[in-house]
């Protein structure tokens, strides 16, 4: 079907996290976020317009993004805290054209990409240890237009 403007969908991130939280559950806590794109074609759906690719903010399920407390066992027994852990997310977007040479066109394929980024923060004050611990992506393609 031809695109005739914006183009709306949602991506979703994921990760489990063992906090060793006693309130939490046994298998780790599940992070789960959601993140609105716009990928915003000319009338055409040949180009992206000024706009670009926008991503909106992202809305997160319960627990959300932290800060959790993680712990530990201590010596002799019993938890502490050692520190915390936050998720946040990083986008980008990928642009690339796609040529059809047999029938002299060519199109734009667009992938927005979002990282779901785990931080943790030790309490001892060592460095803070920061990864990707999940990505997602989705590429959607314009309409065809003639070889340049």
């Amino acid at each position: 079907m031809p695109i005739t403007g914006p183009q709306q969908f949602d991506l979703e991130v994921f990760d489990t996290f063992q906090t060793n939280d006693p309130a939490a559950p046994v298998a780790g806590t599940d992070i789960v976020g959601t993140v609105g794109v716009t990928i915003n074609w000319n009338p055409q759906g040949t180009d992206l317009t000024a706009k670009g690719v926008e991503f909106a903010a992202a809305l997160w399920q319960s627990p959300g993004h932290g800060p959790l407390t993680v712990y530990d066992n201590a010596l002799g027994g019993g938890l502490q805290p050692v520190g915390t852990v936050t998720w946040s997310i990083v986008t980008h977007v990928l642009k690339k054209i796609e040529p059809d040479t047999p029938n002299q066109r060519q199109r734009w394929a667009i992938t927005p990409v979002i990282q779901l980024m785990r931080s943790f923060v030790p309490k001892d004050g060592s460095p803070p240890d920061a990864e990707v611990a999940f990505t997602a992506s989705e590429t959607v393609r314009g309409n065809w237009m003639p070889m340049a």
